[in-house]
């Protein structure tokens, strides 16, 4: 892991997440239609469990597909949050979404930079055919891993007391 690709995923995840909300907004501006907003309460560990679910596919899926089918998702969890914010008040957005969804989001950044991870040692095991190389960046994935669910759990608890 090398500290230029760690910033080059950061940025190449961030950069797609964000084309993903704006187009999420354009969608709804464009559109001229104005669904209507129905806040549903959930609770803590159904936000979790769901939030980890996302995070689970985008670990498998973007380690599978050179990051790429991680990337997608992250890109399309990006135009849901900006449909959100085309509903939603510029109020509404900075006290009741942004509060959580910079949490869940930077999590879902975070996973994405994982499964790009683990995607290029199962790429260099093939080419090498060693072992080591799987387990070689391990302690950066898992570094990954951690700071995905402390933010997870941040996101839900301030989803659901705040």
């Amino acid at each position: 892991m090398e500290r230029l690709s760690v910033k080059k995923d950061f940025c190449l995840a961030l950069i797609i997440l964000v084309i993903g909300v704006i187009i999420g907004i354009c969608i709804i501006k464009l559109s001229g239609n104005s669904p209507t907003s129905s806040i549903q309460m959930l609770r803590f560990n159904e936000i979790v469990n769901h939030n980890a679910g996302v995070a689970l596919t985008i670990l498998i899926i973007g380690s599978l597909t050179l990051g790429v089918g991680g990337l997608v998702i992250l890109f399309i969890n990006g135009i849901s949050m900006g449909i959100v914010m085309g509903i939603l008040s510029f109020k509404q957005i900075v006290f009741i979404l942004f509060p959580y969804a910079l949490f869940e989001l930077l999590s879902f950044i975070f996973i994405a930079m994982a499964g790009i991870e683990i995607s290029r040692n199962i790429k260099k095991f093939m080419k090498e055919r060693k072992l080591i190389v799987l387990v070689n960046e391990w302690l950066y994935i898992r570094f990954l891993l951690t700071i995905t669910l402390t933010l997870l759990a941040i996101a839900g608890l301030i989803e659901v007391y705040i």
